[in-house]
């Protein structure tokens, strides 16, 4: 029997230009696939993961007496691990955007392209299952910051706030990562346009110093950070304060973002 081969691109087509709920299913089924993928190899999940606790490990045990004077090491662990998550995440994005270039080239898009399912399937998936390893970072984090002393005070939602939003914040930084990996001829490009300046901005933020700790000078540009808004909006969703503003501003921030990075992203994947 002969295909009818217009009659297939009419479907392929067809589909592909299905409503939200068809493209949310699709960017579902792909984002799966990419989750179990990690199950199998969770090295690098892991890893990363042991990143964050590193970071927290460490710093704790250098700066908690030099922050902090009069104050113990479980102290000086509430006020440092919300930054040392965001950290960990923002580093995450560069293995973020190798996933995706790695799909590019190694053959999985273009399957994914002859296949009839939503065309922006590829980069939602990623996203959803980006977000998923970025939430097993973060009680990772939690775990072992509580050995050290971290403790909720806000309540079941002060902590459901604190772990989804430096998932959102960093899928919105991720976006940039996704646009150049969208454009990059190998995954080297990837970290050599990320890596330079997330260092810079997540070490001139209030993440292990109070503002004051800053020449005058850098005091403008570190309260107004991201990095900085988005650490101090978690530490007082663990800390039952008043985080409104803080929150608002991080939400507004990854706003900004995902419209700026995520149309440049879904055109530059669709040019390709």
């Amino acid at each position: 029997m002969k295909l009818d081969q217009k009659a297939i691109a009419q479907m392929v087509a067809a589909r592909k230009e299905g409503g939200l709920g068809r493209s949310l299913h699709d960017m579902a089924i792909v984002a799966w696939r990419n989750i179990l993928l990690d199950l199998k190899n969770p090295a690098e999940v892991l890893v990363a993961t042991a990143f964050s606790i590193s970071l927290l490990c460490v710093f704790t045990a250098s700066f908690a007496r030099v922050v902090n004077p009069g104050g113990g090491f479980a102290e000086y662990a509430q006020f440092l691990l919300p930054f040392t998550v965001v950290q960990g995440l923002l580093f995450n994005t560069v293995n973020i955007g190798i996933a995706f270039y790695n799909d590019l080239d190694g053959g999985m898009d273009q399957r994914l392209r002859a296949m009839p399912i939503a065309r922006l399937s590829a980069v939602g998936g990623r996203l959803i299952s980006a977000g998923a390893r970025l939430l097993f970072q973060i009680l990772g984090a939690v775990l072992a910051g509580h050995l050290l002393g971290f403790r909720f005070s806000g309540g079941v939602l002060g902590a459901v706030g604190f772990c989804l939003l430096p998932v959102v914040f960093t899928l919105s930084i991720a976006l940039i990562s996704l646009y150049v990996a969208a454009g990059a001829k190998s995954s080297e490009t990837i970290s050599a346009v990320m890596n330079p300046w997330i260092l810079p901005l997540t070490f001139l933020s209030v993440g292990y110093v109070p503002k004051e700790g800053f020449p005058d000078w850098a005091q403008g540009f570190v309260v107004r950070n991201p990095v900085s808004i988005a650490a101090e909006a978690m530490r007082r969703l663990a800390n039952s304060e008043s985080a409104t503003s803080a929150v608002t501003a991080t939400l507004a921030w990854s706003l900004l973002f995902m419209l700026v990075f995520g149309w440049l992203t879904l055109r530059a994947y669709q040019r390709r």
